[in-house]
């Protein structure tokens, strides 16, 4: 006789019931693991992305008010009229600001006249200096308040930027480099952004969404991150669309070193008789 067909024992009938559902129950568990384990797998894939650790890490530093030194190469335009500039500097951190001091010195060459030109930021406040700069006499520094173009901020392109690292995550790919930079290892990735609109300022080159006639472009980048997924190295080709027919596309190239994260920094504003106000 089945042990599934009656037989009048009800001892009998019900140990039956109890190795049924337990064979049910092992049954479903195995099932479970088998089609459930892949989109775990998947889950933790995606927690662990080594851009959205990037941004945790940085987030930690802003959070910390810590400190990074860098020096960036800018090549921008073609032939006589293209331009050299060559910055470095150091940054200081803010919770949920990011940058929010800096001294930054920079010498831009096209042709054979360099201009130089220096800028301290706190806050909101900017003192510039320079070969161009107008600065009355027996005054060094021209103080500007709330200058978006001289402000760090959270559309450039820039590595310390946790929003543009998580715009350029969508396609990272790892590649095989090991180089050390800052004394450490790093892992390289590599990437294409397409944004819809692209500009420059003093602070660097912003991106945004697509604004009346100005045209977008691209951002073929390269990220080198530490063990503790800090930048150490940013590379950027950055292509503007022509505006008209009768124009062609500028490109922007960049090269960008980090180091000496948490090294203790100092910026502070020049001494006020060294001040004059911008006009």
């Amino acid at each position: 006789m089945s042990w599934l067909e009656p037989s009048g024992n009800k001892a009998e009938i019900g140990g039956a019931e109890d190795d049924l559902m337990r064979s049910l129950c092992t049954l479903l568990g195995v099932l479970t693991l088998l089609f459930m384990s892949p989109l775990t797998g998947a889950v933790h894939a995606q927690t662990g992305d080594p851009l959205d650790r990037a941004i945790s890490a940085l987030k930690g530093k802003f959070a910390e008010k810590s400190s990074v030194l860098f020096s960036r190469k800018t090549h921008q335009g073609f032939g006589s009229d293209a331009t050299l500039t060559v910055v470095y500097g150091k940054h200081r951190f803010a919770a949920n600001a990011g940058v929010r001091a800096s001294d930054v010195t920079e010498v831009s060459t096209m042709g054979d006249d360099p201009v130089h030109f220096r800028m301290i930021n706190v806050g909101r406040d900017s003192y510039t200096q320079g070969t161009w700069a107008d600065v009355p006499e027996g005054k060094k520094w021209l103080h500007w308040q709330d200058a978006d173009g001289f402000l760090w901020s959270q559309n450039l392109v820039d590595a310390l930027n946790p929003k543009f690292l998580q715009l350029i995550s969508r396609n990272a790919e790892k590649t095989s480099a090991k180089d050390r930079y800052d004394g450490v290892p790093t892992t390289r990735y590599d990437g294409l952004a397409e944004v819809g609109l692209l500009g420059s300022r003093q602070a660097g080159i912003y991106y945004g969404t697509k604004d009346g006639d100005w045209a977008g472009g691209r951002i073929k980048w390269k990220l080198w991150l530490g063990p503790d997924y800090l930048p150490r190295r940013f590379q950027a080709e950055i292509v503007h669309e022509p505006y008209g027919p009768k124009q062609r596309a500028d490109t922007v190239r960049m090269n960008v070193l980090y180091r000496g994260w948490g090294t203790p920094v100092r910026i502070q504003a020049p001494s006020k008789n060294l001040v004059a106000e911008a006009g």
